[in-house]
C-alpha cells in the first residue's frame, strides 16, 4: 500500500455537511456511472452489476470512499472523481479504523482551521484486486495492521 502525506484542515460542521450533501445529491451516482461506462468495473463486477452501475447503483458489498477526508478541506475538490475510490465495505471500514482514526482520533478537539499532516492511502478509482479477492474468499479484507506504513506516520 502506498501512502501520500497531505495537510488536513479541520472544517466547520456546516462545511462538512455541505460537502456530504453535494456528494450525495450530485456526485455519487455520476461517479458510479462514469466507472461503469468507462469499463473500470470490467472483470470486477458481474454483467448484471455493471448494468445496475450504469444506473448509478453499486452492489451492497461495495462503498465509495473519499481518499482525502470530506472533513479535511474547505475546497469543493474533495468531491472530485479523482478523490473517490470504490472499495469493498470491509476494506473501507478497515481503512477508517486502521489508518484515519489513529491519525484523527482527536479531531473533535481541533479548532476550525487548525491543520496537521496526515497520511492517506493511494487508491485507483476501483480497488479491483482486493474486491475480487474478497469476493472469491481469498482474503477477508481485514487488515491486522497498516500495510507498509510510512516510517514517520504519527498516530495521535
Amino acid at each position: 500500500m502506498k501512502y501520500k502525506k497531505v495537510v488536513f484542515t479541520k472544517v466547520s460542521p456546516e462545511v462538512s455537511k455541505a460537502h456530504r450533501r453535494f456528494y450525495e445529491r450530485h456526485v455519487r451516482k455520476a461517479f458510479v456511472q462514469y466507472l461503469a461506462y468507462t469499463h473500470q468495473f470490467d472483470g470486477v463486477l458481474t454483467e448484471e452489476e455493471i448494468a445496475r452501475a450504469k444506473e448509478g447503483k453499486l452492489p451492497k458489498d461495495l462503498d465509495i470512499h473519499h481518499i482525502f477526508p470530506l472533513s479535511g478541506s474547505e475546497s469543493e475538490d474533495v468531491n472530485n472523481f479523482s478523490n473517490l475510490t470504490v472499495l469493498h465495505k470491509t476494506t473501507h471500514v478497515n481503512i477508517n479504523k486502521k489508518v484515519f482514526f489513529p491519525q484523527l482520533k482527536d479531531v473533535g478537539e481541533m479548532a476550525v482551521g487548525e491543520t496537521r499532516e496526515i497520511y492517506i492511502p493511494v487508491f485507483k478509482a476501483v480497488d479491483a484486486g482486493r474486491i475480487v479477492a474478497i469476493r472469491e474468499g481469498r482474503t477477508s479484507g481485514k487488515w491486522k495492521m497498516i500495510k507498509n506504513p510510512p516510517k514517520d506516520m504519527k498516530t495521535r
